[in-house]
């Protein structure tokens, strides 16, 4: 199952909240197992100034039937962009996750390890939601050379040097004088 996402501006594009798969075929044998394709356009995801790029999630997972409930294994990618620690250039990549999730019915909600299992469907929202939260890097580096900022871009200054340029610079004249500056006193 693979859904199609056509350009852009179509209404199409747009985020969807919810990504049900049914799986009360699935659970009828154990063992049985069912391979899903996931290209799907989730909600866009900002931390700090790391941020998910517009474009689908995609990968893989597959559901197994197990006593009570089934298995999420798998793996998705996802692009993201932000701006380097170092030199503040902005950052593109790509991360691929693994997932493993258990739904089971009954399952606590407050548990952390097993996620409940409602009405045989399993919404894979959160599920991916999660994941591409994880693997976002909080501070990415354009690379393992990157020496820092330009410094005749980005100057570094102390309050001492903002004080002495601020003391030294002649202040803007208000425009509204500026007539009066064609004007002499001489005769």
């Amino acid at each position: 199952m693979s859904e199609a996402h056509p350009g852009a501006e179509s209404p199409a594009r747009r985020p969807t909240r919810r990504h049900d798969v049914n799986v009360s075929e699935l659970r009828q044998r154990l063992g049985q197992r069912l391979v899903l394709e996931i290209d799907h356009l989730y909600e866009p995801v900002k931390i700090v100034d790391t941020r998910t790029e517009p474009q689908p999630v995609t990968g893989a997972v597959t559901f197994e039937s197990i006593e009570r409930g089934v298995t999420l294994t798998g793996q998705v990618s996802f692009a993201w962009s932000g701006d380097c620690r170092r030199c503040l250039e902005r950052v593109e990549g790509s991360e691929t996750i693994d997932l493993f999730e258990v739904f089971q019915t009954d399952a606590d909600p407050d548990d952390g390890e097993v996620a409940p299992l409602e009405n045989d469907t399993v919404d894979l929202v959160p599920v991916i939601g999660d994941a591409v939260v994880l693997g976002l890097p909080l501070a990415p580096l354009c690379g393992p050379d990157c020496s820092g900022p330009d410094p005749d871009r980005y100057p570094a200054k102390t309050a001492d040097d903002v004080e002495a340029e601020a003391a030294s610079a002649e202040p803007t004249p208000d425009p509204r004088w500026a007539a009066l500056d064609g004007l002499t006193f001489e005769d």
